[in-house]
Parts: structure tokens; C-alpha cells; sequence
């Protein structure tokens, strides 16, 4: 068991090594990344669009500077 884990552990430290050794693949892996969150932000905001959406919370009514929470 503890081989099998190493060797795993081995192997996806060289597939992260790999990817990550061009510029052009790491744009890409940034950008499914900024991609994933912004389903995700897009996923938390959906029972707001079916009730209302001036009841929707976003993090800029937290924030003081924001001209629109006032």
C-alpha cells in the first residue's frame, strides 16, 4: 500500500511538473482555474435570479467604499 502511494505521489508530482513547464500551459491551467470559480460564484448567485435579484447578497455590500451599498 504505502509503494502504491508513493508511487502515485511520484507520478502526479511529474504530471504537475509537466504541465507546468511552459508558459502557454500554465495560461491555460490559470485560466480553467478562474473558469471553475466563476461557475461557482455563478452557482451561488442562481436561487437569487429565480427569487429577486435586488435581494441577491454579493460580497460588495460587505465592502464600505462601494458606491452602490450606500
Amino acid at each position: 500500500m504505502t509503494r502504491r502511494r508513493l508511487v502515485t505521489g511520484i507520478a502526479v508530482c511529474a504530471l504537475v511538473a509537466a504541465t507546468l513547464a511552459t508558459s502557454t500551459r500554465r495560461a491555460v491551467v490559470l485560466a480553467s482555474l478562474v473558469h471553475v470559480v466563476e461557475v461557482g460564484a455563478r452557482i451561488l448567485r442562481l436561487p437569487c435570479q429565480f427569487l429577486d435579484h435586488s435581494k441577491c447578497f454579493t460580497l460588495d455590500r460587505l465592502n464600505p467604499t462601494c458606491p452602490q451599498c450606500l
